[in-house]
């Protein structure tokens, strides 16, 4: 015959501890990482929605304002919006922490793209006034595909990447992250080095080769095949068309933003031309 404890004692104490603990320190770290992505989403939101709406002070010298915003959010700070800067260190710093891959490449992504919001509220001339939302959001407009150079690149990335099934159309979370690429990696390499480059070299041909090689180069993140010819000659091509497009575009990032987003939206997961039997990524 059983014999029942009463009160019964709560099924807890009925655990060995050693198999406890380990449950809790699990538990512990889920809300942890939970706790980073609630974070990171409210900081992120203050600043798209509060900070960047301040306004900058121009500088004499908005390249080097936009090269100290390595150290993000430096950048801001200098221009005299201190609590922007704040609000872009604690984005990046967030996201990029938050252990969570998606929110993770959103926060690179965002450090790249701060060092172009820098260097063009900076005083940079010519530079696009749009805000990070209607950066962001240009990816979502279809009227951004009526380009004469990203309507081609789009249509090649869905023709490379047929082989492949389109897998990341299949997860709307990957879809708003690739948003954060086209973000970040064109307002890096063709809103503020492509110009800056420009400037300084006194010509656009060397702004774009020298931007466009930077953009191949920071890719080569695969090892040495990466940095073979064929892979970095495709990147910089990619880089050079892009430099085209923002050219003919006026500065206007928006339909970089779109083409970029959405070719690789279309080649994610090894997408191949058939016959070529080449990877096309960047």
């Amino acid at each position: 015959m059983a014999v029942v404890e009463f009160p019964p004692r709560p099924l807890l104490f009925c655990v060995p501890v050693e198999r406890v603990w380990p449950y809790t320190f699990l538990m512990w770290n889920q809300r942890l990482a939970r706790g980073w992505g609630f974070g990171a989403a409210l900081t992120l939101a203050w600043v798209l929605g509060v900070a960047s709406s301040q306004p900058a002070r121009a500088s004499s010298l908005p390249g080097g304002v936009g090269t100290l915003s390595i150290v993000p959010g430096l950048g801001q700070m200098v221009n005299g919006n201190f609590f922007e800067g704040l609000g872009w260190l604690g984005a990046v710093a967030a996201l990029y922490g938050s252990g969570n891959s998606q929110l993770s490449q959103a926060g690179w992504d965002l450090w790249m793209y701060q060092m172009y919001d820098a260097y063009r509220d900076a005083g940079a001339s010519g530079a696009a006034k749009h805000s990070v939302y209607e950066n962001y959001a240009a990816f979502l407009n279809p009227l951004n595909l009526i380009d004469p150079i990203g309507a081609p690149i789009v249509a090649f990335g869905a023709f490379a990447g047929s082989s492949g099934g389109y897998p990341v159309l299949r997860s709307p979370s990957t879809v708003l992250m690739y948003g954060f690429v086209g973000l970040g990696e064109e307002g890096l390499f063709r809103g503020f080095l492509y110009p800056s480059f420009s400037q300084n070299l006194g010509s656009r041909w060397l702004g774009a080769i020298t931007s466009s090689a930077a953009f191949a180069a920071i890719h080569a993140t695969g090892g040495k095949a990466e940095l073979q010819a064929s892979p970095m000659i495709q990147r910089f091509i990619g880089g050079m068309l892009f430099c085209w497009q923002v050219e003919r575009n006026h500065a206007d990032l928006r339909k970089n933003i779109f083409a970029h987003a959405w070719y690789d939206i279309f080649v994610d997961d090894g997408g191949k031309i058939q016959g070529l039997k080449m990877k096309i990524p960047f």
